[in-house]
């Protein structure tokens, strides 16, 4: 059964050329700290943080009969996401904010390299 889950995953990389899965590599980690910059930006404009919280909630569904015909109902756990406001320490919030642009310009230097050498190895 997983090969089928497997299989649009493959059929996507295959679609992708060399140059695009070299490029997609050289900005994985700038793309995954800009992310972060936009949250700590978020989280100052806001005031705090927004953090998702798994709960659990249970319905009543119908699972059945009893051996004389009546409908039995069971509890069954259903699990949901909330968005939940987090109170932040704002001047750490700025200062590691700070630290991450700094960290992104340094990123952004680098992958501006290593693209244009994607580029060149893998021309189109």
């Amino acid at each position: 059964m997983r090969p089928l889950f497997a299989l649009p995953a493959l059929l996507l990389l295959a679609a992708c050329s060399e140059q695009q899965m070299c490029i997609s590599r050289a900005t994985q980690d700038l793309r995954a700290v800009r992310s972060f910059v936009n949250e700590a930006e978020g989280n100052l404009a806001r005031g705090y943080a927004l953090v998702e919280t798994e709960v659990v909630d249970y319905e009543r569904k119908q699972c059945g009969e009893t051996p004389n015909g009546d409908t039995k109902y069971c509890r069954v756990a259903v699990k949901d996401t909330v968005i939940k406001r987090k109170s932040i320490d704002l001047d750490g919030e700025a200062a590691k904010l700070a630290v991450l642009r700094q960290k992104e310009a340094v990123l952004a230097a680098k992958a501006d390299a290593q693209v244009l050498a994607c580029q060149q190895a893998y021309p189109d």
